[in-house]
């Protein structure tokens, strides 16, 4: 008997380590609503694979599919794995499933569906709203509630202001998981240049993150200032310049304490003292400058940039007509000296005058200047020739003997012509005179 019980005792040792060598391998799995989601089992036999939803429903067995509007198998990896996908998952798709080989559980899958949120925004009745664009007063708490809708799991929510991350307080209210609803709320004192506002969703897997934004529109009271300046010798100018959302839509400017104007600029005269300021209101506050006294010549701030840029762009414009005036006359200058020094040189050239020089470098003289140019005797000039013909008889040159003989010799004709002066018939008349009283009378002649 006693080997009976020890027997048994082994057989249930055995089945027991059996059974957990049998543990199959777990995972999770997500899919968005209405996506296909594929899971994959390391099988053995794939006549002989079972796959089955919550431990209950049979889906398939071996390639047969029992419900293929929902589901489709393949075989992969030379059927060494076998897919199963869900088609357009829902939420009744959701749980577990599980897959056998050989009538063992070999891998388990726990398929997750998440659902994204609706998102909005949801503003107090003392915030307007228009155009998708939220007034809210600077210096005063806002109120502001993130709403999200259906998400599956619930969602988490945070806030921005410009990209970066709000100040102020938050309050989350998430509701029970059957009414999917989550709830922030922003508390915060907008500053002036908030340009947006923004809620974005958190805390899903395959659900991308939602936002949802608004245009912030600032609106703060007036903050003014009084510009004065002298426009001329005998008045002022006074310029209530205020920053404000939304601009200023009353202006007053006082001159010892009466209203001096309803617009935002005025001109007072300088010849009194007087004591001056503005003030200028919109629909969120009003703002009133200090009192500022002005003497009879009182220069208060400086003059407006726009006059500054204005004078500054003369002053330019005169220096740069100043510069081409010089480069002008510049060029002028040098163009008149290259037209008289051309004028020169073609009147030495004419009368074959030597270029006057200045110095040892043989610089030429300044010929614009007619008091540094020397005289030139034009008698003097005409004389040398014949200076120079004299100079050559006297050397010879005059002879006839010694003269090229390329000379040509006169005629017979010319010669009798030429010696022939003893009669004086043959005498021009004009010459008559001249020759007798040079021969004498031809009687005497005669007689001799």
């Amino acid at each position: 008997m006693w080997h009976h019980l020890i027997w048994i005792l082994v057989l249930w040792l055995l089945s027991g380590i059996t059974t957990a060598n049998q543990v199959p391998q777990r995972a999770s799995e997500v899919a968005l609503i209405g996506t296909n989601r594929t899971l994959v089992c390391n099988i053995t036999s794939v006549e002989l694979t079972v796959w089955m939803f919550n431990n209950k429903d049979q889906l398939s067995q071996g390639l047969t599919i029992f419900t293929p509007s929902q589901y489709a198998l393949d075989v992969r990896n030379d059927d060494t794995q076998m897919a199963l996908t869900v088609i357009t998952a829902d939420e009744d798709d959701e749980g577990l499933y599980s897959c056998q080989d050989q009538g063992n559980p070999v891998m388990e899958f726990i398929l997750t569906i998440e659902i994204p949120p609706t998102l909005k925004f949801e503003f107090s009745n003392s915030i307007h709203s228009t155009n998708g664009t939220v007034d809210v007063t600077f210096t005063e708490e806002t109120a502001v509630q993130c709403i999200a809708r259906g998400s599956k799991p619930l969602v988490s929510l945070r806030w921005e202001v410009d990209g970066r991350g709000a100040v102020g307080e938050v309050a989350t209210n998430n509701s029970r998981d059957d009414e999917r609803i989550t709830v922030s709320t922003l508390r915060y004192i907008p500053n002036v240049g908030d340009k947006t506002l923004a809620c974005i969703t958190g805390g899903q897997q395959v659900v991308l993150s939602k936002k949802v934004e608004a245009k912030i529109n600032v609106m703060y009271a007036p903050k003014c200032s009084l510009l004065i300046s002298n426009e001329t010798t005998n008045e002022f100018r006074l310029f209530c310049r205020c920053e404000a959302n939304p601009p200023p839509n009353n202006y007053g400017i006082y001159v010892n304490d009466s209203l001096q104007s309803t617009e935002k600029e005025v001109f007072i005269s300088s010849q009194s003292p007087a004591v001056v300021f503005c003030n200028a209101s919109n629909i969120i506050g009003a703002d009133t400058t200090d009192p500022v006294e002005l003497g009879e010549f009182h220069v208060g701030q400086p003059i407006s940039g726009g006059i500054i840029a204005l004078i500054v762009c003369v002053l330019i414009l005169l220096i740069l007509m100043i510069a081409l005036v010089i480069v002008f006359l510049q060029r002028r200058k040098v163009k008149k000296h290259q037209d008289s020094h051309g004028r020169t040189l073609a009147t030495c050239e004419a009368s074959k005058i030597p270029l006057p020089v200045g110095g040892e470098q043989g610089k030429i003289e300044d010929m614009s200047n007619p008091s540094s140019v020397p005289l030139i005797d034009q008698s003097s000039q005409k004389a040398e020739p014949s200076e120079q013909m004299n100079k050559e008889v006297t050397e010879g040159k005059g002879d006839p003997s010694k003269e090229s003989p390329q000379k040509a010799e006169p005629s017979e004709q010319n010669k009798e012509n030429t010696d022939d002066t003893s009669d004086p018939s043959k005498v021009p008349e004009i010459d008559k005179e001249e020759w007798k009283a040079k021969h004498g009378d031809g009687d005497d002649d005669e007689d001799v």
